[in-house]
C-alpha cells in the first residue's frame, strides 16, 4: 500500500503576476503556487522590496480555482518549475515585468478597459448614504435631504451615453453610490434609463432603507419599474445576528425584511447582496434557505469581504493579515451546510472574464422541492472555455464569452425561468492581500468614473496612489 507521503505531490508554481504590497500597497512581482498536500490550497506570494515577502491564500481548495494567464509573449519564465524563480523572471535591464497583458502599466489601464466586453457597467449617482456602514467599500459620507450630494442628471445622462456612444448597448447598467434612492430626481432617472432603446436592465444597488420606511418612495417604485428590466441589488448581511454591528453598525434585519414585503408586494424581483465574514460564514445555507422562501427574490450574491474603503482598523491590522475568505471557502461551506442538497457540482465560473471573478451556481424548483441542477444539468459538459482561455490576447476578450459558449446559452435559459430556478453567484472582489493584475486585465464588471471613462471595479475601489483618476 502507498504510503501518505508518497501521495504528496511536491509545489508547483502555477504562474506569475503583479500583486500589491499589504504594508504600502506598491506594484510587487507575485507567484501563484498550488501547496502539494492531499488538500491543496493555492497561495499567492508577492515581495515587496522594502517590506519583503508576504503568502496569502487565495483558495482554500485548489479544486475552485482556475488557472488564467497574460499573453504568452509577456511569461518571464517557464510555468510549472517546483522550484522558485525569483532570479529567473528578471529581464535583462533587472526589471520584473510579470507576466501580465496591457494593464501591466497602471497608465494604460483604463484605454484597455474601453476595449474589453463591459458585461456589467456601474455608475454612482450620489456620494452620500443614509447609513454610515463601517464596510462600505465606497466610503460614502453620511447625508439625507437637504445634504445628499447627487450627482446632476444631465452629467449621469451624458456619461451613460457617451458609453453607449462609444462601446454600444449596455447589457446591465447597476446604479450606486452612496445609497442611489436617495437621489432627488432618481424617477426621472429610472424612466430615461428604462426607456432608453440600448439599455437592456436596470440593477438598483440599494440598502433597502427608504424602500422599507419611506411610503411614497416605495409606491412610486412600484409603479415606474418595468418587469423584465429592472431588479433590485438588496444588501443583505444573513438571517443571523452575528456579523450584522459590525458590517452596518446596526442590526437591520426588520428593515430589510420590510422591504422585502413590499417588494413582494409590488411583484419586484431582488437578488440578495450578502458580505461574506468570518462571522456570518456558518450561516450561508440559512440565508439561501431565506431567500428561498421569497417567491421575488431570484437569487443570492455572496460577496467575501475585501479591504478596500471603509473597513474597521483597515490600514492597521485587517489590510496586513493573511487571512482571506475566498470562492472555495464560499463553496465547501454553503455545501456542507446544506445537508445534501448543494453540490460542489453545482458551480461553475463564468465564461467573460478572468474565471476566478464569478462563479454561479443555481438551484432548481421542481415539483415543490429544491433540487440540486447537477440532477440535470452536467455543468462540466459546457466548460470549454476553461481549456481555450488559460493563455489569453485582447482581441479574445472584446466579446463577451456569456455570448459565444454553450454555457452562456445554458445560464439564458436559466434566468428567463425565474420560477423555478435560484441564482447563486459568488463575486470575490480584490484588495492588496488577493491583487492579481491578471484579473484586471480580463475585467468586465466596470466603473463609469466621474470623467465618463471606464474603469476595473476593483481598481476604482483599491485606494491605491496610482488608481486613482489624474
Amino acid at each position: 500500500m502507498a504510503s501518505i507521503n508518497s501521495l504528496v505531490l511536491p509545489d508547483e508554481l502555477l504562474k506569475q503576476t503583479t500583486s500589491r504590497c499589504l504594508v504600502c500597497h506598491a506594484p510587487c512581482p507575485a507567484e501563484v503556487w498550488r501547496t502539494g498536500g492531499i488538500f491543496s490550497k493555492v497561495f499567492m506570494k508577492r515581495t515587496c522590496p522594502e517590506h519583503g515577502e508576504t503568502s496569502v491564500c487565495i483558495a482554500s481548495d485548489a479544486r475552485f480555482y482556475w488557472l488564467a494567464k497574460g499573453k504568452s509573449e509577456n511569461a518571464c519564465c517557464g510555468v510549472g518549475s517546483a522550484k522558485s524563480n525569483s532570479s529567473c523572471c528578471q529581464s535583462a535591464d533587472g526589471s520584473n515585468p510579470g507576466t501580465l497583458g496591457r494593464n501591466a502599466d497602471p497608465g494604460d489601464a483604463l484605454g484597455v478597459m474601453e476595449k474589453l466586453s463591459t458585461c456589467l457597467a456601474l455608475i454612482e449617482i450620489v456620494n452620500s448614504c443614509n447609513l454610515s456602514c463601517p464596510t462600505c467599500y465606497a466610503d460614502s459620507p453620511l447625508g439625507t435631504r437637504e445634504k445628499v450630494d447627487a450627482v446632476p442628471l444631465d452629467d449621469l445622462k451624458a456619461r451613460i451615453q457617451g458609453v453607449i456612444d462609444r462601446k454600444g448597448d449596455i447589457e446591465i447598467l447597476q446604479l450606486s453610490g452612496g445609497e442611489p434612492t436617495l437621489h432627488p430626481q432618481f424617477f426621472e432617472l429610472l424612466r430615461w434609463l428604462q426607456d432608453h432603446p440600448r439599455i437592456d436592465y436596470v440593477l438598483l444597488n440599494t440598502n433597502g432603507v427608504r424602500i422599507a420606511n419611506d411610503d411614497g418612495f416605495a409606491r412610486e417604485l412600484g409603479a415606474a419599474f418595468q418587469y423584465g428590466h429592472f431588479q433590485l441589488y438588496l444588501q443583505f448581511d444573513g438571517v443571523q445576528e452575528a456579523g450584522q454591528h459590525f458590517l452596518r453598525g446596526a442590526d437591520l434585519r426588520a428593515t430589510r425584511e420590510r422591504c422585502l414585503e413590499r417588494c413582494r408586494e409590488m411583484n419586484l424581483p431582488v437578488t440578495l447582496a450578502m458580505t461574506v465574514t468570518p462571522g456570518n460564514l456558518p450561516f450561508l445555507w440559512e440565508a439561501i434557505e431565506f431567500g428561498l422562501r421569497w417567491t421575488n427574490v431570484r437569487g443570492i450574491s455572496f460577496q467575501p469581504i475585501f479591504t478596500s474603503g471603509r473597513i474597521p482598523n483597515a490600514t492597521t491590522t485587517t489590510s496586513k493579515s493573511t487571512t482571506r475568505l475566498n470562492t472555495a471557502d464560499i463553496i465547501l461551506s454553503s455545501v456542507e451546510q446544506s445537508a445534501g442538497k448543494l453540490r460542489f457540482e453545482d458551480f461553475t465560473p463564468l465564461p467573460c472574464g478572468d474565471p476566478n471573478c464569478a462563479t454561479i451556481g443555481y438551484l432548481l424548483k421542481v415539483g415543490g422541492e429544491v433540487r440540486s441542477v447537477s440532477d440535470f444539468i452536467d455543468f462540466t459538459k459546457v466548460q470549454d472555455f476553461l481549456g481555450t482561455k488559460i493563455r489569453y490576447k485582447l482581441e479574445d476578450l472584446m466579446k463577451c464569452g456569456c455570448d459565444s459558449e454553450p454555457l452562456g446559452e445554458l445560464l439564458k435559459q436559466f434566468e428567463l425561468d425565474e420560477s423555478h430556478t435560484f441564482r447563486l453567484l459568488i463575486k470575490p472582489f480584490m484588495d492588496a492581500a488577493t491583487w492579481d493584475e491578471d484579473r484586471i486585465d480580463r475585467c468586465c464588471t466596470h466603473v463609469i468614473r466621474p470623467d465618463g471613462k471606464l474603469d476595473s471595479f476593483c481598481r476604482y475601489y483599491s485606494g491605491f496612489a496610482d488608481c486613482q483618476p489624474k
